[in-house]
């Protein structure tokens, strides 16, 4: 009985380090994204820079979508301006669906 519950152990604890070096650039992206994944607790810090990060996201493409709509008369402009801001609204999806 002692022995399994000690297999049981040895395992997670290796199949969590085993993910930890798998992923490791999947999940410093996301940290940098300012999602915490796999995370125990999350510094000032980084809760800081989180929250400025967001915001930041939000008003550039707030900024991008007021930019279209304004220069919306010069069509090459307005097509430069609505790549970007197709790009930022699928990012926005990702966002909201692993957060």
């Amino acid at each position: 009985m002692e022995q399994t519950k000690y297999e049981a152990k040895t395992h997670t604890s290796y199949n969590k380090r085993l993910k930890e070096s798998r992923f490791k650039v999947l999940l410093l992206l996301y940290r940098m994204g300012g999602i915490p994944l796999n995370m125990k607790s999350v510094s000032r810090l980084n809760a800081i820079y989180n929250v400025s990060l967001i915001v930041c996201f939000y008003v550039t493409n707030i900024g991008v979508g007021v930019d279209m709509l304004v220069h919306r008369q010069e069509l090459t402009l307005a097509m430069k301006n609505f790549r970007t801001y197709l790009g930022m609204l699928m990012t926005i999806s990702l966002h909201f669906s692993v957060r």
